[in-house]
């Protein structure tokens, strides 16, 4: 560190560097220099000192220093650094610790102070773009923006999680996020094009394919479900008063996973949606038994999903990805989102349980509606972005239509089709997660604000909080 030292004495202020982009990479690296000697002897107010009034209103002193001593002092010391990149007045260093290397990209103002500050996990040479979002526009993205960072690299660091994939739309803009590797050991991060396994976010395309049938009059929602099933299941009298809505709102009664899909699971126990077939659901349907009238609790069913997309599948007279396909991701442009993702033209991030061990990938057969698709950050904020508009289309009509309320489960949250909803402040969030043996998934968004977060991870550890804390951040930021 005594050449740094040595420099930062010698620089009390810039001297005459060459003209233009030259000119202003030296500069960036001179205020890097002095940073990166600051951070190693964390003297965080030093570091703030040379931020511009746009990042400290952005960013108070207090949460700064929350920041850096919870999250980036651990690492240790800065034991060497490198510039990797610097176009448009901004430059991305690699920064080697003992024990992980990082990135932090710094811009300056045009009185040469920080503005833009953000650690990343490294990703590999050549440093891969932070999708959207390299510099900031306004000190709410560079607060955003940083604090997106940090909640991601403390998720990042909790030693078995791999790649983890941000989406945000936030005061007309879309932005993205990437970090982690998308196979251990490949450095590879994740893209918009990165395919994840979405687990029970699918409930909320196959709520919207039962919204559209019923938009298009091929069904009732308010149909009994032994309308659709085989006499010899519909004879049972605890299946009669179930209706198609029942089960896409979890009111069915049905428990959450049927009693018989043990002994499958027993042969598949890393897959355990594999083989349990329409017989085998049918099989437990005609000898069921109510504990509980329909539409009197909520209570979560994958069992009531796979159920709905079997019934819906009869009813349209296709299987449930070419409904999908179909009816939702060719209409919205989802080009990344399907149940059998191709081998030769898609990436599936590889899955890891909550060890860090790799594990298979789930697959389906009777319960395919209820968590069977793979998609991607990009399709996912497509997806949202369709539920802000004003519905003139059948389909946009179907999306409207799962957005309302159809129960209340005490004590705050409202039940449409498939969406939770409820009160954050006085703004009003739609969300659903989901989770695999290897993946694990959260979408939230407000149609009123035009706001959406999606976040994605290929291990078994759940986004939950990271979602709801930068969903908390956009929410409490001033407009």
């Amino acid at each position: 560190m005594n050449r740094i030292v040595c420099i930062i004495l010698l620089l009390p202020i810039f001297p005459a560097f060459t003209q233009g982009e030259n000119r202003d990479q030296q500069i960036n690296q001179a205020v890097f220099n002095k940073i990166e000697y600051h951070f190693n002897l964390q003297e965080t107010d030093s570091i703030y000192a040379l931020a511009g009034p746009r990042f400290k209103q952005s960013l108070s002193l207090q949460a700064f220093q929350t920041v850096m001593a919870q999250q980036l002092y651990p690492l240790g010391q800065i034991q060497s650094a490198e510039l990797k990149a610097y176009e448009n007045g901004t430059g991305i260093y690699k920064l080697n610790f003992l024990s992980t290397p990082l990135q932090v990209v710094l811009g300056l103002d045009s009185l040469n102070r920080v503005e833009t500050f953000l650690f990343q996990p490294y990703a590999g040479d050549p440093v891969p773009e932070k999708k959207e979002v390299i510099s900031s526009s306004s000190s709410a993205t560079s607060k955003l923006d940083f604090y997106i960072d940090s909640v991601a690299l403390a998720y990042s660091r909790k030693g078995h999680t791999h790649a983890l994939a941000i989406g945000v739309i936030h005061n007309g803009k879309t932005s993205s996020y990437y970090y982690g590797e998308t196979e251990k050991g490949n450095k590879q991060l994740p893209d918009e094009n990165t395919l994840f396994e979405i687990g029970s976010i699918s409930k909320t395309f196959t709520a919207t394919l039962l919204a559209y049938l019923a938009q298009t009059q091929l069904l009732n929602v308010d149909d009994a479900i032994t309308n659709y099933l085989p006499d010899s299941v519909a004879a049972n009298p605890d299946l009669k008063r179930i209706t198609l809505q029942q089960l896409a709102n979890h009111t069915s009664g049905l428990p959450r996973m049927p009693a018989n899909i043990d002994a499958t699971a027993a042969s598949h126990p890393l897959d355990p949606y594999k083989d349990y077939t329409q017989a085998d659901l049918y099989s437990f349907l005609t000898s069921y038994k109510a504990t509980a009238p329909p539409d009197s609790m909520y209570s979560y069913s994958n069992l009531g999903y796979g159920l709905l997309g079997d019934i819906l599948s009869t009813v349209y007279g296709k299987p449930y990805n070419e409904m999908v396909q179909e009816i939702i991701c060719q209409p919205l442009g989802l080009g990344s989102t399907t149940e059998y993702p191709s081998p030769d033209s898609q990436y599936v991030a590889k899955v890891y349980n909550k060890d860090g061990q790799e594990t298979p990938l789930w697959t389906f057969d009777a319960f395919t509606a209820h968590g069977s698709l793979k998609s991607s950050v990009k399709d996912l904020l497509t997806y949202a972005k369709a539920h802000f508009k004003m519905p003139e289309t059948d389909l946009e009509h179907a999306l409207a239509r799962t957005r309302q309320f159809t129960f209340f489960n005490p004590p705050d949250t409202d039940i449409g089709l498939a969406w939770h909803m409820n009160l954050m402040g006085d703004e009003l969030i739609y969300w659903h997660n989901g989770g695999t043996f290897g993946s694990s998934s959260y979408m939230a968004f407000s149609p009123d604000r035009k706001m959406a977060v999606i976040v994605l991870s290929n291990t078994a550890e759940s986004v939950d909080n990271v979602g709801v804390s930068i969903l908390n951040s956009i929410l409490a930021a001033k407009q």
